[in-house]
């Protein structure tokens, strides 16, 4: 293994963990799950020697590959993404008010789990449609149908509708 992966990533670690665990988190709804699948895709990195040029992207998901396999193998859900926990060592962001947060994960919930996946890699992770669709290996009009009918259900759901 090359010193400079190993540096690479690193500091794409200390960088992304946050983000990496919120991912994650919306994935596995499960605090303990969305690390050992951050944990696992490292492990996997690092094992295997070389990057791509676009490390971000490859990484995240490397991360939903090993978060999708934990959940396949354990049929794993549960914990909010928004009133979790902070990645260890980490400080959260600025948190919504706890009331809010609770709503918003409650009503993140009641998505499916593309739109769900969708919205927070575009909103909390800051990727674009573009890479968004990169990520997983879907066309351009797929995500953006996901993400737009997402935030119209929010929209919905957060005001007052069941």
């Amino acid at each position: 293994m090359s010193r400079a992966v190993t540096e690479t990533l690193r500091v794409f670690y200390v960088e992304n963990r946050q983000q990496l665990y919120t991912y994650a988190v919306s994935i596995t709804r499960q605090r303990e799950a969305a690390e050992d699948a951050i944990h696992q895709a490292f492990q996997q990195l690092l094992r295997r020697g070389e990057l791509v040029a676009e490390v971000r992207p490859y990484v995240f998901r490397c991360v939903r590959n090993a978060a999708l396999d934990g959940l396949r193998r354990a049929k794993v859900r549960g914990d909010s993404i928004l009133a979790g926990e902070p990645a260890p060592e980490q400080v959260a962001p600025a948190a919504p008010a706890p009331l809010l947060a609770r709503e918003l994960d409650e009503k993140l919930d009641l998505l499916s789990a593309d739109e769900r996946e969708t919205i927070v890699l575009k909103v909390y992770d800051e990727f674009t449609l573009q890479e968004i669709a990169d990520l997983r290996d879907v066309p351009l009009p797929t995500v953006a149908s996901w993400y737009r009918r997402g935030l119209e259900k929010l929209k919905y759901l957060l005001e007052d509708n069941p």
